[in-house]
């Protein structure tokens, strides 16, 4: 069979292809690995094409099956591309965030939904559409193992500067707005054996790669033991961890650094520990940030800080308040968006039964346009404020000092920096 396998770049209308090319070749984008897992368990007699990067799809080739993963923000696009394919004769599988949260809606758009994680079921629905027996639904359990495969293996287009590993997968701290913890499985951790995430890493071309988990710093025994096991492979590395444990476990950052960390990224979140403990992040003690953020740079590695507006507890008042902590905390590289509900967390179940939700137009669930009702302020003042704050963090002077300031941590550091202080760049230009 021809199967075309998406990434999540590919779907994109409204980045341009310069800014495709550039979160590429640096893999910023973590469906951009689930293309290529999914590329590597499908069975060899099969022709795979994978459709990445700056690419887009061409509306005259034909494909036998063409299986598309996605979140929220690009389910509209998702759907059109699946309903042409379809008028075409082609076979659709839709996966990912957004179909597993709402697979009634999804089926309207395919012959089959993934509920979970498509790894896992990718090689049952290939047999099943070589036996022309595909079921309308395939749904992940708990009790499958997380057995990943490699994808150094597959053929990549474009230019590569890093790479990606998925090491573990699944949080089990559920907070309220994380759409990957509330899908089906997310909430359940689960970790390759280390044998299996150092033979890939070793495999890897590239000097500097991306762990896509959502946090290395959930099973510390095993993170330990896993950067005990990379000094060896003279890579360099980004990850992300909690700040509660980034901000206590020297060890773990004396290990990480050892192992070739160049910086972690944290969801900081936001400054007011009320809203913190209202959206279950346990794992942020606002006193703690300072403390993490001084240990992380005294271990040469640099911190990317994220966070969000619109939480309950904020006024108009939080954008100079934000900016005031940020700026003391000395963070390298910052991004902000707007809480967003997404469909099967409980934020989205919570805002709808108050009747907060304004639109369900998925395109705008981007974390870039305001979907709901605050508490305390207007639509229009939150997306106001948050369109400043971002504004006023991605001008160059503001760049360039946070760059240049993490020459300091090291020519890496510095690199990762750099690469993220322009990512943001992009986004907001």
């Amino acid at each position: 069979m021809r199967i075309l396998i998406t990434d999540e770049l590919s779907l994109s209308t409204i980045l341009t292809p310069a800014h495709r090319s550039f979160l590429y070749a640096f893999s910023f984008m973590p469906t951009v690995i689930t293309a290529r897992q999914l590329a590597a368990v499908t069975p060899p007699q099969h022709q795979v094409t994978i459709l990445e990067g700056n690419r887009t799809l061409d509306p005259t080739a034909r494909y036998d099956a063409v299986h598309i993963n996605f979140k929220t923000a690009l389910a509209t696009r998702a759907y059109q591309t699946a309903d042409h394919l379809r008028a075409q004769g082609t076979t659709v599988i839709l996966s990912g965030y957004h179909p597993s949260a709402l697979p009634q809606e999804a089926a309207q758009h395919a012959d089959s939904v993934i509920i979970g994680d498509a790894t896992t079921l990718w090689p049952r629905v290939i047999t099943d559409l070589e036996d022309h027996t595909l079921k309308p639904t395939y749904t992940t359990h708990n009790d499958e193992p997380l057995l990943l495969p490699s994808t150094s293996s597959v053929k990549l287009h474009g230019v590569q500067l890093t790479n990606s590993i998925e090491a573990t997968r699944g949080c089990p701290h559920r907070c309220e707005f994380c759409q990957d913890s509330n899908i089906r499985e997310g909430a359940i951790f689960r970790a390759r054996p280390i044998d299996n995430v150092i033979d890939e890493i070793t495999t890897l071309p590239q000097k500097i790669f991306f762990f896509t988990d959502f946090s290395l710093t959930i099973d510390l025994a095993y993170t330990k033991d896993l950067f005990r096991r990379l000094r060896h492979t003279h890579k360099r590395f980004i990850c992300g961890g909690n700040i509660d444990v980034l901000g206590t476990d020297d060890e773990l950052l004396r290990l990480a650094s050892q192992a070739g960390c160049i910086e972690w990224i944290s969801g900081l979140e936001t400054f007011t520990q009320e809203a913190l403990d209202h959206a279950n992040k346990h794992t942020n003690l606002v006193d703690d940030y300072a403390t993490a953020v001084r240990n992380i740079h005294r271990h040469h590695m640099a911190i990317f800080g994220t966070f969000i507006l619109g939480f309950d507890e904020d006024t108009p008042e939080v954008f100079t308040a934000m900016h005031t902590h940020i700026r003391d905390l000395g963070l390298d590289a910052v991004n902000f968006a707007l809480l967003t509900p997404y469909p099967g967390t409980p934020l989205f179940n919570r805002l709808e039964h108050e009747g907060r939700i304004i639109t369900k137009d998925w395109a705008q669930y981007d974390r870039n346009h305001v979907v709901f009702t605050p508490r305390h302020m207007t639509p229009q003042e939150l997306d106001t404020g948050f369109r400043r704050l971002t504004q006023d963090y991605s001008r160059f002077p503001s760049m360039g000092y946070r760059t240049l300031r993490s020459l300091r941590l090291g020519p890496y550091p510095f690199l990762a920096t750099a690469a993220g202080n322009l990512g943001q760049y992009l986004k907001t230009s």
